[in-house]
């Protein structure tokens, strides 16, 4: 005959697995584990890259103008064999008609310290911060420049930028639109994570934007940048992503920069490492080129995330510098 369990034993089981069913429960509606995504985020930083080879550093450019300000980013940045030569001299087409200094725009936005529980990012003021000393260093003016860091780069003031760029987007005037910080993936959409989590999705951001009706630049840092693309290109509006929609986007703590904005602003742009054509002129087509390829070269062999390919698309007029952008 089989023996039965006490009857007190098996109302202990039944009352054990209660208690633990409630408890389950509870931490999914507190969000414990249900809101996780939404409020934590890393961005992966590049864990001492081995290079095949080196990148000879080229003389700085000619101007002077941008020699004021200090670099961070190391030149020597490696080569990869499997992704072929670098990149070479490019017959960029250039603007029938530049900006002036007071018809020019920017709204510069970087989070590095988010509000609790989401993670800080090691780059994201410093890039906003090193870009708009390098604006100002190319005539820009201070009062056409907005930037929001940490604090308050909240929602409200990403989405208060966003329209200020727009209504001062008219024909004959240049606008430049950076974000470097984290990036939500949510619902099939990408969107800009603000300090307070406030997010602003890739749809609303390409809404504001396109009632401009100047030249416009956008310039996004951050991981899954590539969803931004979906709607913003145009022959107006160039779009430059820092990893496509399916990648994680890498810092680099070294430089104190995001790998993106080190190898465009810092190496390209400022140092004049990008100048394939060798004639002391950095353009930004030779910047996106040049960090399209080396982000690549650099985060190849990361893991666990693997390399993040940087996207560009939109209006194919880039021969044209920080000094004489196009109208």
């Amino acid at each position: 005959m089989r023996r039965q369990a006490p009857r007190w034993a098996v109302e202990g089981v039944a009352w054990s697995a209660s208690l633990v069913l409630v408890a389950s429960v509870a931490v999914v509606v507190s969000g414990v584990i249900a809101t996780t995504p939404a409020t934590y985020a890393d961005t992966p930083t590049v864990q001492a890259p081995v290079p095949t080879a080196t990148v000879t550093p080229k003389p700085p450019p000619r101007k002077p103008v941008t020699q004021r300000i200090p670099a961070r980013a190391r030149t020597g940045v490696p080569l990869e064999a499997s992704l072929g030569p670098p990149p070479g001299p490019f017959n960029d087409p250039v603007p029938t008609a530049t900006a002036a200094p007071a018809d020019r725009y920017a709204f510069l936005v970087g989070v590095t310290r988010y509000r609790k529980p989401t993670h800080d990012t090691i780059a994201g003021a410093n890039d906003v911060a090193f870009i708009r000393q390098l604006l100002l260093a190319s005539g820009w003016r201070a009062q056409n420049i907005r930037m929001v860091t940490d604090q308050q780069a909240t929602g409200a003031a990403v989405r208060a930028g966003l329209a200020w760029l727009a209504a001062n987007s008219t024909p004959g005037t240049f606008t430049l639109f950076h974000f470097s910080g984290h990036v939500k993936q949510a619902g099939g959409r990408e969107k800009l994570w603000p300090y307070d989590r406030d997010f602003v999705p890739d749809s609303e951001v390409a809404a504001v934007l396109k009632q401009g009706r100047g030249k416009l630049w956008v310039d996004i840092a951050g991981c899954e940048a590539g969803g931004f693309m979906e709607d913003l290109p145009s022959s107006r509006v160039l779009v430059s992503a820092s990893s496509k929609a399916t990648q994680k986007s890498y810092e680099y703590p070294a430089w104190g920069e995001s790998v993106w904005t080190g190898l465009v602003w810092d190496l390209g742009l400022l140092q004049g490492q990008a100048d394939a054509n060798g004639n002391g002129i950095t353009t930004v087509g030779e910047a996106l080129r040049y960090g399209q390829y080396y982000a690549q070269a650099i985060t190849l062999r990361q893991q666990p995330h693997g390399r993040q390919t940087p996207q560009l698309a939109g209006d194919p007029v880039r021969g044209w510098t920080l000094d004489n952008p196009p109208a």
